[in-house]
């Protein structure tokens, strides 16, 4: 009994630790230094929770949306714009907006924007980025899900991904798959709170990594005026999201945006 006696004591007194610098840095007695000092459920309403850093060696800001992705520990950054560049989820072997039910067009595993996110963008970020993620466990649809309207789920492991239907804060339409569990970030916001736009301020529909079950090759999109479905094809916004180590150091910066002070990863300068 000893033993446990000291497992929970110990877990109590590291739960006291943690919320003793919650309650710091929401009333602003300590200065935030690391990222997950800056996430959106840490900080006080109204706070800054964004972070820049570098892709291509430009600075980007990125949305620090919990300091705690899916339990683990991990800090969640979702890019604030989405990229210049549109992106199909997966190009049809069979033309423009023609696809076989076996083709699986909106099965996420492996996808073109699967495998986009994690080659070419991620050939963008800085070394202080880089250096910095870890891999998060995402639940994804199952292919025997699609094209029946099933409600089976697979855990995959990737560096970068796009965000769930369901941790946009959607609720669970009956034909998808919940997709991991809704951010705190995106509870009880309205529509115009999900939608994104980019760097030079206009708005456009952006994948989510989350199929429409009812066929095999639509996939949900946050649209600038309602959620939608289209066919995997389509060439819209994307809106990367990964996970850094909550402990990757953070500093500011009175260079990046005139006249205002904002936080940096440190080391993206580098």
């Amino acid at each position: 009994m000893r033993p446990i006696i000291c497992v929970l004591i110990l877990a109590l007194l590291v739960m006291a630790i943690l919320r003793r610098e919650q309650v710091l840095l929401a009333t602003g007695l300590r200065q935030p230094t690391t990222i997950a000092d800056i996430a959106y459920d840490v900080r006080n309403r109204g706070a800054d929770y964004r972070v820049f850093l570098k892709e291509d060696g430009l600075f980007v800001p990125y949305l620090v949306l919990t300091a705690n992705y899916s339990g683990s520990g991990n800090v969640l950054l979702l890019r604030e714009y989405l990229l210049d560049q549109e992106v199909p989820f997966n190009h049809s072997p069979r033309g423009h907006s023609l696809w076989a039910w076996q083709d699986f067009g909106a099965y996420y595993p492996d996808s073109n924007i699967d495998n986009f996110l994690n080659t070419e963008f991620a050939s963008t970020l800085c070394e202080a980025v880089i250096t910095a993620m870890m891999p998060s466990d995402i639940v994804v649809t199952d292919k025997s899900s699609m094209g029946v309207t099933g409600r089976t789920a697979n855990v995959i492991t990737r560096d970068i991904f796009l965000l769930s239907l369901r941790e946009l804060g959607i609720p669970d339409p009956s034909t998808s798959v919940p997709e991991g569990e809704r951010l705190r970030f995106f509870r009880g916001v309205f529509h115009t709170d999900r939608v994104a736009r980019f760097s030079n301020g206009i708005e456009s529909p952006y994948w989510t990594r989350t199929p429409q079950t009812w066929e095999t090759y639509t996939v949900f999109a946050i649209g600038t005026n309602a959620v939608g479905a289209g066919s995997a094809d389509g060439y819209i916004g994307v809106r990367p999201a990964f996970a850094l180590c909550r402990y990757t150091a953070i500093t500011i910066s009175t260079d990046i945006i005139s006249g205002e002070t904002v936080f940096v990863l440190a080391g993206a300068d580098d």
